[in-house]
């Protein structure tokens, strides 16, 4: 019993954590191979910006759905 309320509890900390915030700007500074979503306006409807940081100055964009974006984390 004990075990199953465990892995119950594990599993809900899990899906909380893999919750993933959809921003209204793309922040300024952004970590290496980290991934934000951004619903600016520069996607078509329905979609939103993945922006995922590459180095310095270059940062990798691009327009994916929703239900990707939600999918993915």
């Amino acid at each position: 019993m004990r075990t199953i309320v465990l892995c119950v509890g594990f599993l809900t900390l899990a899906g909380s954590a893999s919750a993933q915030t959809i921003l209204s700007r793309e922040p300024h500074t952004l970590n290496p191979f980290a991934v934000v979503y951004v619903q600016g306006g520069n996607c078509s409807v329905g979609k939103v910006m993945k922006v995922t940081g590459m180095d310095r100055r270059q940062r990798k964009r691009t327009c994916v759905t929703l239900d990707t974006a939600s999918a993915a984390h």
